[in-house]
């Protein structure tokens, strides 16, 4: 029987940046890591020496003479869509980093390869993950959400020079801040709400460095259910001990509810004010991302965030990134 011990797993494509973030579950549960590849031979080779594992340049190869039960997908998100389609057409389950691809036809198509195929894919949608999203979804019914405002600032954007140069490329990336941050706090907002569509009302977008990816965005949407949603992100804030600014104001009928500075507080009509400590870096999550969706893949369930989910927020990225161009008149 096949457990999250014993599971052949590959990581492909380990240059990308996030691949520390992955690795971290390795120290918490000792996974089966059979081989790493990526083209950058340098970046694979000290992976592999790190994890004890075989080492590739070339993927197809990795896939032959490894055949690995379960990938944990990256690349830059221009090739996200083909890599997606090996790891489907191989029948081998998998995850892979967000955005998966450039617009929303890609994950659309992948999306469809999947489901035919019947290939488990989970998508990284970290906050889902943590017990504070589970805690207040059961606290705070979606019919009680008026409005949700978030704000997360990471940077500079120069911090992406060494480690994946294409994430400054509009040609490759596809997108600067709102692509790589917003699409968590779109899925969060979704997923607190109940909503499957948005409407995006206003969105603006600031390009202060050399690259031609927005270092800063803003963007109001209005979701199905009703409430509104308003998403700041920028490549802005210094680097040093606190490497993100990370804050949330969520309005309920009868509530008030924040996070930052590593608190989350709740302000409920009529009960005393709770305040409750707690990581405001999503990065801690991602160790239970990869064991969770070992977990739900051996089970035989389906993940917390799919394609579906992908292709959802992904759609409402296009719309937003459409009217920011519009209303700067690029």
């Amino acid at each position: 029987m096949k457990t999250i011990e014993t599971i052949r797993i590959a990581l492909v494509g380990v240059s990308h940046w996030h691949v520390p973030l992955y690795v971290r579950a390795t120290t918490l549960q000792r996974l089966n890591i059979a081989a790493v590849s990526d083209p950058d031979e340098r970046k694979a080779r000290m992976l592999a020496r790190q994890l004890d594992c075989a080492c590739y340049t070339e993927e197809d190869r990795l896939f032959e003479e490894v055949r690995p039960e379960f990938v944990f997908a990256f690349a830059p998100h221009d090739r996200m869509p083909a890599l997606a389609m090996k790891l489907i057409q191989r029948k081998i389950p998998f995850t892979i980093e967000k955005p998966l691809g450039l617009q929303a036809n890609d994950v659309e198509m992948v999306e469809k390869a999947a489901d035919e195929a019947g290939v488990f894919c989970a998508i990284p949608f970290v906050w889902r993950y943590s017990s504070l999203l589970q805690e207040f979804r059961q606290e705070v019914a979606p019919s009680e959400l008026l409005h949700l405002a978030f704000k997360f600032i990471a940077g500079p954007v120069s911090r992406y020079e060494t480690t994946s140069p294409w994430m400054l490329q509009m040609e490759r990336a596809g997108g600067g801040c709102m692509t790589n941050l917003g699409v968590h706090f779109i899925d969060m907002a979704m997923f607190l709400t109940g909503s499957d569509q948005a409407e995006v009302l206003a969105a603006a977008y600031h390009y202060a460095s050399s690259y031609d990816i927005e270092t800063y965005g803003t963007s109001l949407l209005r979701l199905s259910s009703g409430a509104t949603l308003l998403l700041e992100t920028g490549y802005a804030y210094p680097m040093d001990e606190k490497l993100r600014d990370n804050r949330w104001n969520i309005v309920t009928k009868d509530g008030y509810y924040t996070l930052g500075d590593n608190c989350f507080e709740k302000r409920v009509f009529g009960r005393r004010t709770e305040k409750i400590p707690m990581s405001t870096d999503s990065d801690v999550y991602y160790a239970d991302f990869v064991l969770e969706s070992l977990r739900q893949y051996l089970a035989g369930e389906r993940p917390r965030a799919g394609l579906a989910q992908m292709r959802r927020v992904r759609g409402i990225l296009d719309a937003i990134n459409q009217r920011a161009v519009v209303s700067s008149g690029l």
